[in-house]
Order: C-alpha cells, then sequence, then structure tokens
C-alpha cells in the first residue's frame, strides 16, 4: 500500500540518530536554463535575485560541464557514470521501455547507507515502465512529479495521458495546479519536517520543470517580461523568475527551520538551453556557441553554484563534470565513496572545489562514440585543449552564436568575455576541429590546421573511451 507523502516522510526520520555534523543536501536542478539565463553571468534581462544568493554566498562553478541534453545528465548525475557507459545519450521516451540500468547504485541508496532521508520533488525521467525503475525503488523514500520528459505544467497531461505520481501512486489531485508551485509547496512542506535538532539528515533533489517546454507561466510573470521582442523568449523569462521566486521560498524556509547554516545547496542546469526557436522555445547561452543537443560549449558548460558548510565563497575555475557530483557529495559527507566506476566515470573533485584550489580533473569527455556519426559526435578536452566531430544530432539552429532578443551584446557585461563573432562558424562535421577553450571559450577560431600534433595527441586520450562505449 502507498503511504501518503506526509506518512512516508516521518517513516524515513524515525531511523537510528546520527550526530548533527553530518549536513543536509539540497540539490536544485533547473531544465533547459541557459548559461545566460542567470544574473551571475552578467545578463541582467532576467533578475534572479535568489539563485544569486546561492552563488554570492558560495562558489560559482566556471567550468561545470554535463550532456547536452536532460536524461543523459540526470541518469549521470545519480550514478557518477558516463553516458558511455549508461548508454543514455538521448532523451528516454516514455513508450520505448528504456530505463537507467536498475543494476546501478544511486546516490540516494548511498545516502541512506550514510544514515540519511531521501526525498525527490519533480521531474524524474529515467524510466517509467517498471516499478524498479521508479524513483522510491532507485533509493528515495519519497517522490512527488512526473516521470517523463516534458507536461503540460498545469494538467500534467503528455501526449499518451496523465503524468504526475506519489511515490508510485497516479496523483489526480494535483491536475490544475501549477508544477512550479506544486513542487516548491512540497518541498517546503518537507523540509517543515526537520530542524536543527533533527535526529537525522535529509538528501533532497528537487527537480524543477522549468524553464523546458511548453512554455506556459502564470500571466503576472509574463507582464514583467512584456519589453521582449519575442513570445518565446519572453515565456523563457517568465519561467526562469518563477522559478527563481521558487528557490526563494526554498532557502526562506531554510533559514526559518535554522538549517541553513547546515546544509549544502546546489543550483545547477541539466544542459544548455535550447536556442534562436529551436524546440520551439528561446533559452541563452551567449556568448557560448551552440546549445541544447550540440557538443558546443554552448550545450554543454552549464550554469552551477554551491554553498555551504565546508565551502569558501568565490568563484572556482576549476574543471567539473555533473558525473563528479555523486562522489564528490559522498566525500563531503564523509561516506563510503562509490564503486563500479570506471575510466571516464566520475571522481570526487571535493579538496579542489571546497577550498577554491586546482581540480582533481582536468580533462572532459563530453561523448564518444565508435565512429564519429552517432548521436552528438565525439568531443574531448584536456588542459583547455578541445577536439570536436560533430555527429549526426546537432541542431542547425544550435550551430553559432545567437543573442537572446532585447539584448544588446555590446553593451552586456558578460561573464565570459569574447570579441564580436565570426559570420561563418566552423563547421566540424567531416573533421576534428581543435578549440582553446580557456582563451577562446566561445569557440570562434578553429585551430586544427595549426596545431595537427595536438589534435593527434588528443585523439589518443579520446581513443579508449570512443572503444569502450556502449552503443545508444
Amino acid at each position: 500500500m502507498q503511504l501518503p507523502l506526509q506518512a512516508a516522510i516521518l517513516a524515513a526520520m524515525c531511523g537510528v540518530a546520527l550526530g548533527a555534523t553530518k549536513p543536509n543536501i539540497l540539490f536544485i536542478l533547473a531544465d533547459d536554463l541557459g548559461w545566460n539565463d542567470v544574473e551571475v553571468h552578467g545578463s541582467p534581462q532576467i533578475h534572479t535575485e535568489n539563485i544569486n544568493s546561492i552563488c554570492q554566498k558560495g562558489t560559482r562553478l566556471n567550468r561545470h560541464y554535463a550532456p547536452s541534453v536532460c536524461s543523459p545528465t540526470r541518469a549521470t548525475f545519480l550514478s557518477g557514470r558516463h553516458v558511455i557507459h549508461t548508454g543514455v545519450y538521448m532523451p528516454l521516451m516514455p513508450a520505448s521501455g528504456k530505463r537507467l540500468n536498475t543494476s546501478y547504485k544511486l546516490l540516494p541508496e548511498y545516502m541512506k547507507e550514510a544514515g540519511y532521508d531521501t526525498h525527490m520533488v519533480g521531474k524524474w525521467h529515467l524510466g517509467q515502465n517498471t516499478l524498479s525503475a521508479l524513483p522510491t525503488s532507485r533509493g528515495f523514500d519519497t517522490y512527488l512529479g512526473f516521470w517523463a520528459g516534458g507536461e503540460d505544467y498545469f494538467t500534467h497531461e503528455v501526449i499518451y495521458g496523465y503524468d504526475f505520481a506519489n511515490g508510485t501512486e497516479t496523483a489526480f489531485e494535483y491536475a490544475g495546479a501549477y508544477s512550479t508551485y506544486t513542487f516548491t509547496d512540497t518541498a517546503v512542506g518537507i523540509l517543515k519536517q526537520y530542524d536543527a535538532t533533527s535526529p537525522k539528515p535529509f538528501f533532497m533533489y528537487l527537480a524543477y520543470q522549468n524553464v523546458h517546454w511548453p512554455l506556459e507561466a502564470p500571466q503576472a510573470y509574463l507582464d514583467m517580461f512584456a519589453d521582449v521582442p519575442n513570445t518565446q523568449r519572453q515565456a523563457v523569462c517568465a519561467l526562469c523568475k518563477v522559478m527563481d521566486d521558487a528557490i526563494g521560498n526554498i532557502t526562506t524556509t531554510l533559514d526559518k527551520q535554522g538549517l541553513t547554516e547546515n546544509t549544502i545547496v546546489v543550483f545547477a542546469s541539466d544542459n544548455g538551453g535550447p536556442t534562436d526557436e529551436s524546440e520551439h522555445t528561446w533559452s541563452s547561452n551567449y556568448p557560448l556557441r551552440g546549445g541544447k543537443n550540440s557538443m558546443w560549449e554552448g550545450g554543454t558548460r552549464v550554469a552551477g553554484c554551491i554553498a555551504g558548510p565546508g565551502l569558501k565563497v568565490g568563484e572556482w575555475d576549476g574543471f567539473m563534470h555533473v558525473s563528479d557530483w555523486m562522489p564528490t557529495l559522498l566525500e563531503a559527507v564523509g561516506a563510503t565513496p562509490p564503486t563500479g566506476l570506471v575510466s571516464g566515470d566520475g571522481q570526487s573533485v571535493w579538496q579542489g572545489l571546497s577550498t577554491l584550489g586546482n581540480s582533481s580533473r582536468d580533462w572532459i569527455l563530453y561523448e564518444a562514440h565508435p565512429d564519429n556519426t552517432t548521436v552528438h559526435g565525439n568531443a574531448f578536452m584536456s588542459k583547455g585543449m578541445k577536439i570536436v566531430q560533430t555527429g549526426a544530432t546537432n541542431p542547425s539552429n544550435e550551430f553559432g552564436w545567437v543573442p537572446p532578443p532585447g539584448q544588446d551584446p555590446k553593451v552586456t557585461p558578460y561573464t565570459v568575455s569574447c570579441p564580436t563573432p565570426p559570420e561563418t562558424p566552423a563547421d566540424c562535421s567531416h573533421h576534428y576541429c581543435l578549440f582553446d577553450v580557456v582563451n577562446d571559450p566561445c569557440e570562434h577560431n578553429d585551430i586544427s590546421g595549426q596545431k595537427p600534433e595536438v589534435v593527434q595527441e588528443l585523439l589518443q586520450k579520446l581513443m579508449p573511451f570512443k572503444n569502450a562505449a556502449v552503443p545508444p
């Protein structure tokens, strides 16, 4: 029998008491949020004061990387495994029967072993065709949200029906309720069950639907951006703003419950945003090149901040991949390191991150396949030098540099500084391009012809990953 959500929370809290030194963890994941959609990256178009606050009270992650689309990031975050090992290269479709391998031990399972209560609220998108694939079978004590990749924010309908669940039970009582508000109210309700004297810490994974299509925002928020000269961009701005306000409700609750001082809060996006009306929406990654479903920096270099105990205030330029979150957070709370990870998977970067020192990672594997045309293609970066050959999935309108409607890039103080982009972007579909993404972060200049020896060196490093990659 499915326990009501509040009863499940209380049951989870009745375990063995732990010392108060273990920090709580709140991981907030935005959906399709672009690099240029948060104010801390220099754009004043959307006033994201609550996201700003997390970044300003903690550490802003300047080189935080993820797969370029949603299911792969979620699978990699929770398993610590790279997409070349999970095989989750693209979004999992509800009717496909595919799911994240149920033999993997996920982050919430490790957290439970470390004595944590575990809660998830929001978008799952890692399989739904069997009970063993659902969140409450993968280590979460409680779950409220939807299982697919996108749905109506109000009706919770998708192409095949209604998708909103409490645990494993369909929750029709939420039909008509705006998902951002529901997820926030649920998270606040869970947090109110804890305070500084609670016997057990919590791990909460809050995966918002915002700013993913369909572009449905409350009218009051749309009105805030009436001067934006594009209805799609206007809606994305509104969706980002309503999420930022929701995050403010979450952090206010942490304060009121006396939890802030002992809670690690992470905010991140799952991938670069779709831009230039790709997917009939308009996030912004400018001045980075490209966006969602591309191997360019705009699709893979994503917003990220972390604040809380054991962390410094400042910016961190160390390289970090979303696969690193599992081992990093486990080290942060003194838990048992994960097992089963191999070359290419996550590694803890806690020592460098917590001290603003050097990262233990100086390379990023974006994606790899035995051939050069599968899915998004092949891309690898070491010490700032990146090779990329794009594959079959490379949206034409995610190819170059597109400022958001209503913003003049000549006067916008972007934190990533690049000159005016070239009129014709380098085409990397037939050969490996080479970019120096430290000195040329916007990928303006393909220098493969000038440095063929660097291309060959990086290809040698990429080859083992190509050979090890499982098929889609």
